[in-house]
């Protein structure tokens, strides 16, 4: 299929387990393949707005099978950084430099913000599906349900008031966090451009605890969000069917530790 779709000679197809959510396989020294389970339409409105000076974009038109969306880009060397702590003070500040300037670039095909969370029903409806973490899902759900009620009802209140500062958006990556980014031997990179949305930066500037030119307010809703998102996302998880492996049981971590912190 890889052969066909985008005309390449293979001989080595290498699987490569990283990130968490997508898959990933290296072609030899030249090309680098990411199947994500997102509508396609989706993603090529957020990977054409990619700037190309601080990132990488696909190298060829996407492919889909099925339900998931294949994208080709070129391999590229370079140290690479895992979800956490940036590894010292000029990562921080280069990953700043970059998302400034993400901000001031065109909108290109991005799509705006809907502030829509996926999957938010689940949470408030939540029907156990079969697998060992279902029915322990539904009981934490259950004891947390006025709180995540709350949460919720909060966020919608941000979004009301957000919706009315549409002049201020802009080029967003989305999650500019340490594993996002790569130094390589042209200079600082953002990867990983599924989730470019035109929204206010502060969608950015929160991940970096940075406060100037920002309202308090809208870091709040951004920082809530992230967390309701993945509340909403591993509790529909646990309403399919799934196993015990390392993804369902790093889900149900992320599940436990979110709800309980809110």
């Amino acid at each position: 299929m890889i052969r066909e779709s985008w005309n390449l000679h293979i001989l080595e197809l290498e699987y490569l387990p990283l990130g968490f959510g997508s898959h990933h396989w290296k072609i030899g020294d030249e090309w680098f393949v990411t199947a994500d389970d997102k509508p396609r339409d989706a993603l090529a409105a957020a990977l054409g707005a990619v700037p190309p000076s601080v990132g990488v974009a696909p190298a060829a038109p996407l492919v889909t099978v099925g339900r998931w969306t294949l994208q080709l880009y070129p391999y590229i060397t370079g140290e690479s950084f895992e979800w956490g702590e940036f590894s010292s003070p000029e990562h921080r500040a280069a990953t700043l430099r970059m998302v400034r300037e993400v901000h001031r670039s065109p909108f290109c095909q991005a799509r705006f913000d809907t502030f829509h969370i996926p999957g938010r029903d689940a949470v408030s409806a939540f029907t156990p599906g079969e697998g060992p973490f279902g029915a322990r899902a539904a009981d934490l759900l259950a004891g947390r349900a006025e709180v995540l009620e709350s949460h919720f009802g909060r966020y919608d209140s941000l979004v009301h008031d957000a919706l009315k500062l549409r002049d201020r958006m802009v080029l967003t990556h989305g999650e500019p966090h340490p594993g996002n980014t790569m130094r390589t031997r042209d200079g600082w990179r953002l990867i990983d451009w599924d989730t470019a949305l035109i929204s206010h930066p502060e969608r950015d500037l929160w991940l970096l605890g940075e406060t100037e030119g920002t309202l308090p307010w809208l870091l709040d809703l951004y920082r809530l969000r992230w967390r309701l998102n993945d509340v909403a996302v591993e509790a529909t998880r646990f309403t399919l069917p799934h196993g015990d492996g390392d993804d369902d049981a790093f889900g149900w971590t992320i599940l436990c530790d979110t709800v309980n912190d809110l």
